[in-house]
């Protein structure tokens, strides 16, 4: 069960069509919050919203790309236009491609800055000023464990989460003593539809695998407490730890690993 700090208020939740997404909003449906969830696939956003509400939840869903030159100011209008006050933003919503730098789609990789990056930080930017005029609230920022070491044939990935600790780190810092928080999630391997929107032909062994639920869950318990990060699970803490005390270029080349292309026979 979520904290108090989500009773009576309102929760933006980006990227809530599936996967890590859909569990923030499935463990935030009886907290007594009003839930607005954002997401691409209206059919899949439009199911997790009638989930939420079934569990008690009011709940508003926006289909739209984040990622698009307009996506952050018409969600901001569409806000404003609803009379919705966003007290606590979940920035899930992210995207990854797989290849190396030189051959995989230049359009693909710069989506992935325009959405983990650009969306992420002025969808934060646009409302902390209300939240610090209320003194409440916060930004759950979602990165990952690839933020830890650059990441071969992911590397457009693994640099903009390494942005979204880093960024995360510092608002966390800035906030303190204001009343609102500044938290970043860093999952490892999640199962779900991440790795096939990436592209992906070989997808992490399943053994290494986490369920949205747990990495959610990970997520609300360091947001109540207001940690400044939190890794969900043995294995990317481990991992982490290990990136602190290993030279860098060996943790790229250990990287490599995860997203080498299958080979055709």
């Amino acid at each position: 069960m979520t904290g108090d700090i989500f009773a009576g208020t309102t929760v933006l939740i980006t990227g809530a069509s599936s996967g890590i997404g859909a569990a923030f909003a499935e463990e935030l449906a009886s907290s007594g919050a009003r839930l607005v969830l954002t997401g691409r696939d209206a059919v899949r956003l439009d199911a997790v919203a009638g989930l939420a509400r079934a569990r008690g939840a009011t709940v508003e869903a926006v289909a739209i790309d984040l990622a698009s030159p307009e996506g952050v100011a018409t969600l901001l209008h569409r806000l404003a236009s609803d009379g919705i006050e966003v007290d606590h933003l979940i920035n899930n919503a992210g995207a990854g491609v797989q290849g190396e730098a030189t051959i995989a789609s230049v359009e693909a990789q710069l989506n992935v800055i325009d959405l983990n990056i650009h969306a992420t930080t002025e969808l934060a930017l646009r409302l902390l000023p209300g939240m610090l005029q209320k003194r409440r609230g916060g930004i759950l920022n979602v990165a990952s464990i690839a933020a830890f070491q650059g990441m071969p044939r992911m590397s457009v990935y693994a640099a903009s989460k390494s942005y979204i600790l880093s960024w995360s780190e510092a608002l966390h810092f800035e906030l303190r003593g204001t009343g609102v928080r500044c938290v970043c999630l860093c999952p490892g391997p999640v199962d779900s539809r991440f790795f096939d929107a990436a592209g992906m032909q070989k997808p992490p062994a399943i053994f290494s695998m986490q369920a949205p639920t747990e990495a959610a869950r990970a997520g609300l318990r360091a947001y109540r407490r207001s940690a400044s990060h939190s890794m969900s699970g043995l294995l990317p803490r481990t991992l982490a730890w290990l990136t602190r005390i290993t030279p860098r270029m060996i943790s790229a080349a250990v990287a490599s690993g995860f997203s080498r292309p299958r080979e055709v026979s």
